[in-house]
C-alpha cells in the first residue's frame, strides 16, 4: 500500500492540489494545519481545501493540527484525529501533528513508525528502533527546506519536493 503524507499545507491549495494530482496514492494521510495562520481567510480557502480533501474521503486518513481547532470538520463530513495508530505495510505507524507528541515526547502507545509534523522542518531517521518521519511543509517550509512530503510504499520511506526530487529515502527492511 502507497502512503502520501503531507502536512502543514497552511492554504496552500496549490501546492496541495499539485502533490495530490501527480503523486499516486492508496491512502492520503493529512498531519494537520490545513488553514492560514490568520483567520481572515481569501478566496473561501477552507471550503476550497475541504473539498479537495473531501474528493478522497473513503482514503482519507485526517490528523487536527494546533491552528485546525476552528474548522467543523463534521460540517464537510470528515471527522480528524489528535493522534492514532494504524498498521501499514507490517509496521505500526502512528500519526499525529506533533505540537503535543513528537520526536522527544512520544505517546505512551506508538508504532515503529512515528509520523508527525508541524515543525515545517523534514525530517527521517531510525534512533532507537524507532523511524521518525516529518514530511516539512507544502504550505510554509522552513529553515534551508522546500515544500515537501512523504510517500511510504511497501519497502521504503521517501522524502520529496512537490516537483517530485527525491531528497532522502530510508529503506525497511
Amino acid at each position: 500500500m502507497k502512503l502520501l503524507v503531507i502536512s502543514d499545507i497552511h492554504g496552500d491549495y496549490e501546492a496541495l492540489n499539485k502533490v495530490i494530482n501527480n503523486e499516486p496514492f492508496d491512502k492520503l494521510i493529512i498531519l494537520g494545519d490545513l488553514l492560514p495562520y490568520s483567520y481572515d481567510y481569501e478566496n473561501d480557502i477552507e471550503g476550497k481545501i475541504m473539498a479537495l480533501l473531501s474528493k478522497f474521503k473513503n482514503k482519507l486518513v485526517l490528523i487536527k493540527g494546533n491552528c485546525d481547532k476552528y474548522i467543523n470538520f463534521e460540517a464537510y463530513n470528515l471527522y480528524a484525529h489528535d493522534v492514532i495508530s494504524l498498521t501499514f505495510n507490517n509496521h505500526v505507524v502512528t500519526f499525529t501533528h506533533g505540537n503535543t507528541y513528537n520526536k522527544g515526547f512520544l505517546p505512551s502507545y506508538h508504532g515503529d513508525i512515528f509520523m508527525s509534523g508541524h515543525t515545517h522542518i523534514p525530517l527521517l531517521i531510525k534512533e532507537k528502533g524507532v523511524i521518525y518521519c516529518n514530511p516539512g511543509s507544502i504550505g510554509k517550509p522552513r529553515g534551508t527546506s522546500s515544500k515537501g512530503y512523504l510517500v511510504f510504499d511497501d519497502n521504503k520511506i521517501v522524502l520529496k519536493n512537490i516537483d517530485k526530487t527525491i531528497i532522502k529515502e530510508l529503506y525497511l527492511n
